[in-house]
């Protein structure tokens, strides 16, 4: 079975944002990701004009989009279980399935919470991470699909089972400060492209880097 990730929280929190972003984020890792959205939770602008059609008409209680651009709409609901059989049957190479508006417990789930409500529905045992309306919705204001690099690296760790792309420990006077998301793109990439172009370096595959500040004049 494909491994599965729901999405959830209340109408406009911002579900269908984070999806598109965590889709372009895991996609330019070479992850085959599909989407899976009830009826109850399409968005209709997301949708083609036939597709809209046989929404409003009933005529479809599930929508999947496959990593290879291909789309199938369901005329049932159906439970994460036998989706997930449906997805790795239509596509076996998919390695994730994102699904928005299900509520099996049993699943990880990441939740957002709307703008001024910090009531979490998810139960403990499901929930793998908490993001907010505003943040979501700033976020992709600023930087577009795709950057969100640190829920990403946690998909990778907890359900995709690898390492991410690139790590990064920083140590500031001598004690560890975590880096992760947009400090780690900000720092780590653009000194591993920078280290490659060195006359006689290959790829590496770590690199240390000690910056040093000289102290301040009385």
């Amino acid at each position: 079975m494909t491994n599965v990730l729901r999405v959830v929280g209340p109408p406009g929190s911002g579900k269908t944002l984070l999806i598109v972003s965590l889709v372009e984020a895991l996609r330019s890792r070479d992850w085959r990701v599909a989407t899976a959205v009830r009826r109850e939770a399409i968005e209709s602008s997301l949708l083609d004009a036939d597709a809209s059609k046989q929404l409003d008409a009933g005529a479809a209680a599930t929508v999947i989009a496959l990593a290879n651009g291909g789309r199938v709409t369901l005329e049932r609901a159906m439970p994460l279980p036998g989706l997930s059989s449906v997805v790795a049957s239509l596509d076996p190479s998919v390695d994730l399935l994102l699904a928005e508006g299900f509520e099996d417990a049993g699943y990880p789930a990441v939740e957002l919470l709307a703008p001024g409500d910090h009531t979490i529905e998810t139960a403990e045992s499901d929930l793998l991470a908490v993001v907010s309306a505003e943040e979501m919705a700033g976020t992709f204001a600023t930087f577009g699909p795709g950057e969100t690099n640190g829920l990403a690296d946690l998909v990778e760790r907890e359900i995709l089972g690898a390492e991410p792309d690139v790590s990064m420990n920083i140590t500031i006077d001598e004690q560890p400060v975590e880096a992760m998301g947009f400090v780690k793109d900000m720092i780590a990439k653009p000194v591993l492209t920078m280290v490659e172009q060195l006359k006689g370096v290959d790829l590496p595959r770590s690199v240390r880097l000690n910056i040093r500040r000289r102290p301040k004049r009385d």
